[in-house]
C-alpha cells in the first residue's frame, strides 16, 4: 500500500477529501464531529464540503493536507487541516467567534452555538503562541499544536508530541427543554 502526501490545491479535490472525513468519523462515532456537520444527508454532505472550500479559500494560513493510497486509484485514506501561524491568530477575544449556520435556526443552532463558543475560545488559551506544521515549525524554532481525537492522540504521541490537556465542552442548561435534552443525548 503505498502511501503519498499531497497538499490540496484545487476546489474539486474536496469531494474525495470530505467523503474520507466524514467516513473516518462515523465508525467509531466521534460526536463532536456531528457539531461540524449537523446534516448527515447527501445536501448536507454538499453544504459541508461547500463550506469547508469556502473556509480554506479565505484563510491564508490553512494547507488541507491528503494522504492517498496509489494501490487503489489514489483513493483518499486521510486528510487534515493545517494552520500556519508565525504570530498570535487570536489576540483578541471574541465572546461569540463563530456562528452555526449549517444548523437550523432556533434551539438547535443556539445549542451548537453554544458547544461552538466553548471550542473555539478554548483556543485562545491554547494558542496564544505560533503554531505551524512540524518541519516548518522546527525550521523555525517554533512549537506545534494539534487537536486530535482520542485514537489521533495516540498517533500523535507515538510521533513524540506530548499529551497537554483535553477540552471538555458543557452542554448542561437550566431547564433544558426536551429539545435540548433531545440534542444533548445525539451529541
Amino acid at each position: 500500500m503505498p502511501l503519498q502526501l499531497h497538499r490540496v490545491s484545487s476546489d474539486a479535490e474536496f469531494n474525495d477529501l470530505v467523503q474520507c472525513v466524514c467516513e473516518s468519523y462515523a465508525a467509531p462515532v466521534n460526536r463532536l464531529w456531528r457539531l461540524f456537520r449537523h446534516d448527515p444527508s447527501p445536501a448536507g454532505y454538499i453544504e459541508l464540503r461547500d463550506r469547508l472550500i469556502r473556509e480554506f479559500r479565505a484563510d491564508a494560513h490553512a494547507s488541507w493536507l491528503k494522504i492517498v493510497d496509489t494501490d487503489i486509484g489514489d483513493k483518499v485514506v486521510g486528510a487534515a487541516l493545517w494552520n500556519t501561524y508565525t504570530e498570535n491568530p487570536y489576540p483578541v477575544f471574541k465572546e461569540h467567534p463563530v456562528e452555526a449556520e449549517w444548523w437550523p435556526e432556533g434551539e438547535p443552532r443556539v445549542f451548537a452555538n453554544h458547544l461552538l463558543d466553548q471550542f473555539i475560545c478554548d483556543r485562545y488559551k491554547r494558542m496564544a503562541r505560533p503554531h505551524m506544521c512540524v518541519e516548518e515549525a522546527d525550521r523555525l524554532n517554533l512549537e506545534t499544536f494539534i487537536e486530535a481525537t482520542d485514537l489521533g492522540k495516540l498517533t500523535y504521541e507515538a510521533c513524540g508530541f506530548v499529551y497537554a490537556g483535553t477540552n471538555y465542552l458543557e452542554s448542561a442548561k437550566r431547564n433544558a427543554s426536551p429539545e435540548w435534552r433531545d440534542l444533548e443525548w445525539d451529541m
